[in-house]
């Protein structure tokens, strides 16, 4: 019998679960957690808006000392669409993770920046520099050995499922998180030797 995980989210408004119907049952963490062993405990940090820096400020005491197993870490788009200079991110998600890696034994799950072009609102956003971030996110979560979970790639499948995205042109829908939570999970059910 599996035994019961500790797992924090670290994120902004799509961690909080904005765009799902009921928002804390059918956030992508809380489905994530409907999943692991009976008795894990969700600790949810994500609240809407959150830059990188903040969630540094205000989440990482908080996760470091939950004792978590598992961390997602999804903090990329709302810096991304501030302008925040990709060296400040870098060197602050390098941080984040840094610690993670030092003070927890937990297995780190780090999303990178979506297909926005996909999306209804993409008009928003300036998306010539996603590639550069992506790498960066990709560089950091290698060398403090966390997981990527690659979202470009595998979140595409959006163009296809207009349904994913609620109402408001940007967050996922009940559906769509559903959806993340099955891609995260297949992330960590190798290494936490959870059922696939």
């Amino acid at each position: 019998e599996p035994r019961p995980l500790t797992y924090v989210a670290i994120g902004a408004s799509d961690t909080a679960g904005v765009g799902a119907t009921v928002p804390d049952r059918e956030s992508w963490p809380a489905v994530l957690q409907s999943r692991l062993p009976a008795g894990s405990r969700l600790v949810n940090l994500g609240v809407s808006g959150t830059l990188l820096q903040q969630a540094l400020d205000q989440q990482q005491p908080v996760a470091l000392d939950a004792n978590p197993d598992l961390v997602t870490v999804w903090l990329a788009v709302n810096d991304y669409g501030a302008g925040v200079p990709l060296e400040r991110y870098s060197a602050q998600l390098d941080t984040l993770l840094g610690a993670l890696q030092t003070q927890t034994h937990a297995l780190v799950l780090v999303g990178n920046i979506p297909p926005l072009d996909a999306l209804p609102a993409a008009a928003r956003f300036d998306l010539k520099a996603v590639g550069a971030w992506n790498a960066a996110i990709a560089d950091s979560v290698q060398r403090h050995g966390a997981t990527l979970v690659d979202l470009s790639s595998s979140w595409s499948e959006v163009r296809d499922h207009p349904e994913y995205i609620s109402s408001d042109g940007f967050h996922p829908s009940t559906l769509g998180y559903r959806r993340l939570a099955e891609i995260f999970y297949a992330s960590a059910a190798p290494a936490l030797a959870l059922p696939t």
